[in-house]
């Protein structure tokens, strides 16, 4: 009977071991994901500060850089036509606790026969998921600022970003997708997008920002979840010089 319960308790032991091992691993890893986080944020705001000291740009100026400089960060003001015809609305934007949607649109500088594509800023949904917000694009050229954003454009989403949510136009969109927008217009497009910057109006509200969480931030959950994983070895730690007492 006692060789039973030692078994038992030998077992339990183990198996305790192992859950501790398998959390405190979970919490290092975590860890150091933010750590690698803030790393990368720091080095995104570096490069943006350092393109953004040159000041607005001319379109002009953008087309004369490489081809493989990444164009993050650069602000560029220019005059052009919004192609009216296309648009997209960025589905589940939240601007001030309020539920929108981001307005993109396919937009030709003066002087370019290639596009971009130009998030005009967020406008609030209607009551019903059913309808979609009108937006009045203008027929007329158009001179606005935006701030290029180049590389990974696309963020976290349950749905699948290949497809819009909707047939015709506008299109009620999960994700961008610079490729997927090329096939859907039939045009060849920029491979970065730019986001409008400035007061809002009637096409929409400006409310980008190319960093969210800053770098401190990062470092701050990277110490919280070392700090869990100490307290989770503590707590076994204790658990088990109390069990030897009894």
């Amino acid at each position: 009977m006692q060789l039973v319960l030692w078994r038992k308790q030998k077992l339990s032991s183990i198996f305790i071991v192992c859950v501790v091992l398998v959390v405190v691993f979970v919490c290092l890893r975590l860890s150091y994901w933010q750590i690698q986080r803030a790393e990368a944020k720091a080095l995104q705001l570096a490069h943006i500060e350092s393109v953004q000291d040159q000041g607005v740009m001319q379109w002009s100026q953008v087309q004369a850089l490489p081809v493989t400089w990444d164009k993050t960060g650069i602000k560029v003001t220019f005059r052009g036509q919004v192609e009216g015809q296309y648009y997209w609305l960025l589905d589940n934007q939240i601007y001030q606790g309020q539920v929108g949607y981001d307005v993109l649109t396919l937009f030709t500088p003066t002087g370019s026969k290639i596009p971009i594509v130009a998030n005009l800023g967020w406008v609030k949904a209607p009551l019903t998921r059913q309808q979609l917000p009108t937006i009045n694009l203008p027929k007329q050229p158009i001179e606005m600022t935006v701030q290029l954003k180049q590389g990974q454009l696309s963020g976290f989403t349950l749905e699948n970003s290949d497809t819009a949510q909707s047939d015709g136009w506008p299109k009620r969109i999960q994700n961008i997708d610079l490729e997927a927008f090329s096939k859907q217009t039939g045009t060849l497009m920029a491979d970065y997008i730019g986001y409008r910057q400035g007061a809002g109006d009637d096409l929409g509200i400006p409310h980008y920002q190319a960093v969210v969480m800053s770098p401190q931030k990062h470092y701050g959950y990277a110490v919280q979840w070392l700090l869990i994983g100490l307290a989770c070895i503590g707590v076994a730690v204790f658990a088990s010089k109390k069990k030897d007492l009894k």
